[in-house]
């Protein structure tokens, strides 16, 4: 897929419709720089991550320590202690196997609950996307999804922009069911 500016333009444009934030960054470090200043921005002391590839994982985590907060990868987690830190997370990160322009949606790939969780549990939820992922509409979705049916892919989420409800006088309320916050970075090129 080579996707140009004008459709990374329009996901960024529906993801802040949506009240979501979007955001172009070129290298690893730009990513480690920007997600390192979110967790000190939002005060965060427990940052769980997953699907990130090694590289990142390793570099996010050695930068989020050191400005005091714990992070850990699901992966190195045991599964017993797993989902009592996933409902104390402040912050969960994760990759994302597509977005949707035409929407500000995006569309993860889960094996299990743990990194299906990771996305909806934690207050905020920061995703990391390659540009070359975000598709035009949910045309190209659905062929997607026809090729991904045989895979053993066990869920695929669809998340448009952060958790909200409206009350019984239509107040809209926002995290209620999931995360408040949906922060998404789009990386120029591949993510491991």
């Amino acid at each position: 897929m080579n996707r140009g500016s004008d459709t990374v333009e329009r996901f960024i444009s529906e993801l802040e419709k949506l009240g979501a934030t979007g955001k172009l960054l070129k290298t690893y470090a730009d990513v480690v720089k920007h997600i390192s200043g979110l967790v000190v921005e939002k005060g965060a002391k427990l940052v769980l991550m997953g699907d990130l590839g090694r590289r990142l994982s390793s570099e996010l985590s050695k930068a989020i320590t050191s400005i005091g907060a714990s992070c850990f990868d699901i992966k190195d987690v045991d599964r017993r202690e797993l989902r009592k830190l996933l409902e104390k997370a402040d912050i969960g990160i994760t990759g994302a196997d597509l977005a949707v322009a035409e929407t500000g949606s995006l569309v993860i790939a889960s094996e299990n609950d743990a990194e299906r969780l990771l996305s909806c549990l934690p207050p905020i939820h920061i995703a990391i996307i390659s540009k070359e992922n975000i598709i035009d509409n949910f045309l190209e979705l659905a062929e997607w999804l026809r090729r991904m049916q045989n895979t053993g892919t066990r869920t695929i989420s669809i998340i448009t922009g952060p958790s909200r409800t409206a009350d019984i006088e239509l107040e809209i309320v926002m995290g209620v069911h999931g995360p408040c916050e949906q922060h998404v970075i789009i990386l120029e090129g591949d993510v491991e």
